[in-house]
Protein backbone atom coordinates (compact mmCIF):
# COMPACT_ATOMS: atom_id res chain seq x y z
CA UNK A 1 0.00 0.00 0.00
CA UNK A 2 1.24 3.12 -0.82
CA UNK A 3 2.58 5.81 2.13
CA UNK A 4 0.43 9.13 2.69
CA UNK A 5 2.87 11.78 1.70
CA UNK A 6 2.23 15.43 2.93
CA UNK A 7 4.30 18.67 3.08
CA UNK A 8 4.66 19.99 6.19
CA UNK A 9 5.91 22.92 8.16
CA UNK A 10 9.17 22.72 9.93
CA UNK A 11 7.58 23.75 13.08
CA UNK A 12 5.54 20.20 13.18
CA UNK A 13 8.63 18.78 13.59
CA UNK A 14 10.82 17.75 16.71
CA UNK A 15 13.79 15.92 14.94
CA UNK A 16 15.91 16.18 17.82
CA UNK A 17 13.26 13.94 19.71
CA UNK A 18 12.50 12.05 16.59
CA UNK A 19 8.59 13.09 16.74
CA UNK A 20 5.92 15.14 14.98
CA UNK A 21 2.91 16.74 15.91
CA UNK A 22 0.18 17.96 13.39
CA UNK A 23 -2.08 20.30 15.31
CA UNK A 24 -5.63 20.41 14.09
CA UNK A 25 -6.21 22.08 11.22
CA UNK A 26 -6.91 21.38 7.48
CA UNK A 27 -4.30 18.58 7.55
CA UNK A 28 -5.58 17.07 10.64
CA UNK A 29 -9.22 17.01 9.33
CA UNK A 30 -7.41 15.39 5.49
CA UNK A 31 -5.40 12.85 7.89
CA UNK A 32 -8.30 11.74 10.54
CA UNK A 33 -11.53 12.31 8.38
CA UNK A 34 -10.66 11.74 4.79
CA UNK A 35 -8.20 9.36 4.65
CA UNK A 36 -9.56 7.58 8.46
CA UNK A 37 -5.67 7.19 9.13
CA UNK A 38 -5.49 5.80 13.05
CA UNK A 39 -3.12 5.55 15.55
CA UNK A 40 -0.46 2.41 13.83
CA UNK A 41 -0.51 3.70 10.74
CA UNK A 42 2.74 5.22 8.69
CA UNK A 43 2.62 8.56 6.81
CA UNK A 44 5.60 10.81 5.12
CA UNK A 45 6.01 14.21 5.85
CA UNK A 46 7.94 16.13 4.01
CA UNK A 47 9.55 19.49 5.33
CA UNK A 48 10.28 20.95 1.69
CA UNK A 49 13.99 20.91 1.69
CA UNK A 50 14.61 17.15 -0.06
CA UNK A 51 14.53 14.63 2.51
CA UNK A 52 11.06 12.13 3.63
CA UNK A 53 10.60 11.21 7.00
CA UNK A 54 8.97 8.48 7.45
CA UNK A 55 6.69 8.28 10.61
CA UNK A 56 4.23 6.41 12.53
CA UNK A 57 1.49 7.65 14.28
CA UNK A 58 1.42 7.10 17.57
CA UNK A 59 -2.24 8.81 19.41
CA UNK A 60 -5.05 11.45 17.35
CA UNK A 61 -6.95 13.15 19.78
CA UNK A 62 -8.62 16.68 19.34
CA UNK A 63 -6.42 18.76 19.63
CA UNK A 64 -3.94 16.96 17.25
CA UNK A 65 -1.81 13.82 15.61
CA UNK A 66 1.29 12.66 17.67
CA UNK A 67 3.87 10.14 16.48
CA UNK A 68 7.32 9.32 15.68
CA UNK A 69 9.48 9.62 13.05
CA UNK A 70 11.11 6.74 12.20
CA UNK A 71 13.57 7.25 9.34
CA UNK A 72 14.78 10.16 7.41
CA UNK A 73 14.89 9.19 3.83
CA UNK A 74 16.86 11.94 1.09
CA UNK A 75 15.12 12.43 -2.02
CA UNK A 76 17.59 13.33 -5.18
CA UNK A 77 17.63 16.24 -6.90
CA UNK A 78 16.10 16.94 -10.08
CA UNK A 79 18.06 17.41 -13.21
CA UNK A 80 18.43 19.33 -15.30
CA UNK A 81 16.52 22.09 -13.69
CA UNK A 82 13.74 23.45 -16.02
CA UNK A 83 11.81 27.00 -15.48
CA UNK A 84 8.29 26.51 -17.06
CA UNK A 85 7.55 29.97 -18.39
CA UNK A 86 4.18 30.05 -19.64
CA UNK A 87 1.67 32.29 -20.59
CA UNK A 88 -1.36 32.76 -18.85
CA UNK A 89 -4.35 30.63 -20.36
CA UNK A 90 -7.97 29.74 -19.53
CA UNK A 91 -7.89 28.89 -15.89
CA UNK A 92 -8.44 24.85 -16.13
CA UNK A 93 -5.62 24.81 -19.20
CA UNK A 94 -3.39 26.96 -16.72
CA UNK A 95 -3.76 24.69 -13.66
CA UNK A 96 -3.00 21.52 -16.31
CA UNK A 97 0.71 22.77 -16.61
CA UNK A 98 1.11 23.12 -12.95
CA UNK A 99 -0.26 19.97 -12.17
CA UNK A 100 1.29 17.80 -14.87
CA UNK A 101 5.01 19.93 -15.06
CA UNK A 102 5.17 19.65 -11.47
CA UNK A 103 4.76 15.46 -11.84
CA UNK A 104 7.45 15.63 -15.19
CA UNK A 105 10.08 17.66 -12.80
CA UNK A 106 9.42 20.71 -13.27
CA UNK A 107 11.92 22.85 -11.07
CA UNK A 108 9.63 26.36 -11.07
CA UNK A 109 7.06 28.24 -13.44
CA UNK A 110 7.53 31.99 -14.21
CA UNK A 111 3.76 32.99 -15.51
CA UNK A 112 3.98 35.31 -18.40
CA UNK A 113 1.61 38.32 -19.36
CA UNK A 114 2.21 38.40 -23.34
CA UNK A 115 0.65 40.61 -25.79
CA UNK A 116 -1.62 37.93 -26.62
CA UNK A 117 -2.55 36.86 -23.16
CA UNK A 118 -6.36 37.47 -22.41
CA UNK A 119 -6.08 36.78 -18.86
CA UNK A 120 -4.20 38.88 -16.77
CA UNK A 121 -3.08 38.33 -12.83
CA UNK A 122 -0.54 40.19 -10.70
CA UNK A 123 -0.28 37.45 -8.42
CA UNK A 124 -0.48 33.60 -7.41
CA UNK A 125 -3.88 32.54 -6.50
CA UNK A 126 -3.81 29.77 -3.62
CA UNK A 127 -5.13 27.44 -5.33
CA UNK A 128 -1.81 27.68 -7.53
CA UNK A 129 -0.24 26.47 -4.45
CA UNK A 130 -2.50 23.96 -3.81
CA UNK A 131 -2.49 22.35 -6.72
CA UNK A 132 1.47 22.20 -6.85
CA UNK A 133 1.73 20.66 -3.57
CA UNK A 134 -0.56 17.92 -4.08
CA UNK A 135 1.02 16.98 -7.39
CA UNK A 136 4.19 17.10 -5.41
CA UNK A 137 2.99 15.05 -2.75
CA UNK A 138 1.64 12.81 -5.51
CA UNK A 139 4.96 12.43 -7.45
CA UNK A 140 7.09 11.32 -4.91
CA UNK A 141 8.88 14.96 -5.04
CA UNK A 142 11.16 16.46 -2.00
CA UNK A 143 10.98 19.56 -2.86
CA UNK A 144 8.22 21.87 -4.15
CA UNK A 145 8.39 24.20 -7.29
CA UNK A 146 8.62 27.35 -6.70
CA UNK A 147 5.34 29.58 -8.32
CA UNK A 148 6.59 33.19 -9.12
CA UNK A 149 4.54 36.44 -9.58
CA UNK A 150 3.41 36.40 -13.06
CA UNK A 151 5.74 39.07 -14.94
CA UNK A 152 5.61 40.55 -18.76
CA UNK A 153 7.49 38.49 -21.43
CA UNK A 154 10.34 41.16 -21.77
CA UNK A 155 10.97 40.87 -17.68
CA UNK A 156 10.55 37.39 -17.81
CA UNK A 157 13.78 37.55 -20.69
CA UNK A 158 15.59 39.45 -18.37
CA UNK A 159 14.78 37.82 -15.52
CA UNK A 160 16.21 34.79 -17.04
CA UNK A 161 19.45 35.78 -18.47
CA UNK A 162 22.05 32.95 -17.52
CA UNK A 163 19.65 30.28 -18.33
CA UNK A 164 19.56 28.26 -22.01
CA UNK A 165 16.74 29.89 -22.97
CA UNK A 166 14.55 27.58 -25.16
CA UNK A 167 11.38 29.23 -26.77
CA UNK A 168 8.70 27.12 -28.58
CA UNK A 169 6.91 28.66 -31.66
CA UNK A 170 5.09 27.06 -34.37
CA UNK A 171 6.72 27.59 -37.97
CA UNK A 172 10.63 28.15 -36.48
CA UNK A 173 12.83 25.26 -36.69
CA UNK A 174 15.78 24.03 -34.73
CA UNK A 175 16.96 21.49 -32.28
CA UNK A 176 16.59 21.40 -28.53
CA UNK A 177 19.47 21.56 -26.66
CA UNK A 178 21.30 18.34 -25.72
CA UNK A 179 20.94 17.16 -22.61
CA UNK A 180 22.92 18.30 -19.12
CA UNK A 181 22.36 17.41 -15.89
CA UNK A 182 23.78 20.64 -14.54
CA UNK A 183 22.43 22.96 -16.84
CA UNK A 184 19.20 25.27 -15.73
CA UNK A 185 17.03 26.16 -18.43
CA UNK A 186 14.07 28.22 -19.02
CA UNK A 187 11.26 26.87 -20.81
CA UNK A 188 9.27 29.46 -23.13
CA UNK A 189 5.51 29.17 -23.83
CA UNK A 190 3.05 31.08 -25.37
CA UNK A 191 -0.64 31.62 -25.25
CA UNK A 192 -3.57 30.66 -28.02
CA UNK A 193 -2.23 31.88 -30.94
CA UNK A 194 1.93 32.06 -29.62
CA UNK A 195 4.09 34.75 -29.07
CA UNK A 196 3.90 37.38 -31.62
CA UNK A 197 6.77 38.63 -33.74
CA UNK A 198 8.06 41.35 -32.21
CA UNK A 199 8.18 38.88 -29.01
CA UNK A 200 10.13 36.20 -30.56
CA UNK A 201 12.43 39.14 -32.04
CA UNK A 202 13.28 40.03 -28.75
CA UNK A 203 13.82 36.54 -27.63
CA UNK A 204 16.07 36.18 -30.43
CA UNK A 205 18.30 39.16 -29.72
CA UNK A 206 18.59 37.53 -26.08
CA UNK A 207 20.02 34.89 -26.94
CA UNK A 208 17.25 32.21 -27.04
CA UNK A 209 16.91 29.44 -28.95
CA UNK A 210 13.09 29.44 -30.91
CA UNK A 211 12.09 25.92 -32.11
CA UNK A 212 9.14 23.53 -32.10
CA UNK A 213 8.51 20.26 -31.42
CA UNK A 214 7.31 18.78 -35.01
CA UNK A 215 7.13 20.26 -38.39
CA UNK A 216 3.29 19.49 -39.13
CA UNK A 217 1.59 19.38 -35.46
CA UNK A 218 0.14 22.18 -33.99
CA UNK A 219 0.52 21.69 -30.18
CA UNK A 220 -2.26 23.61 -27.60
CA UNK A 221 0.11 25.41 -25.47
CA UNK A 222 -0.97 23.42 -21.93
CA UNK A 223 0.01 20.06 -24.36
CA UNK A 224 3.47 21.60 -25.98
CA UNK A 225 4.42 22.65 -22.23
CA UNK A 226 4.57 19.17 -21.26
CA UNK A 227 6.08 17.59 -23.99
CA UNK A 228 8.86 20.42 -24.27
CA UNK A 229 9.65 19.35 -20.47
CA UNK A 230 9.69 16.15 -20.84
CA UNK A 231 11.98 16.73 -23.71
CA UNK A 232 14.57 18.70 -21.89
CA UNK A 233 14.08 16.38 -18.62
CA UNK A 234 14.04 12.77 -19.64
Amino acid sequence: MMTERFFVSPEFLAEKNQAFTIPAGPLYRQIVAVLRMKAGDNLALLPNDGRELVCKITEINRSGIIGDIIETVSKPEITPKVMVCAALLKRENFELILQKCTELGATSFQPLVTERTIKKLSEVPERWLAIVREASEQSGRGVMPVIHEPLSFEKALAKTDGLRRVVLHEGHGGKLPAKKKDEAIALFIGPEGGFTEREITLAKDAGSLVTHLGDKLVMRAETAAMAGLTLLRL
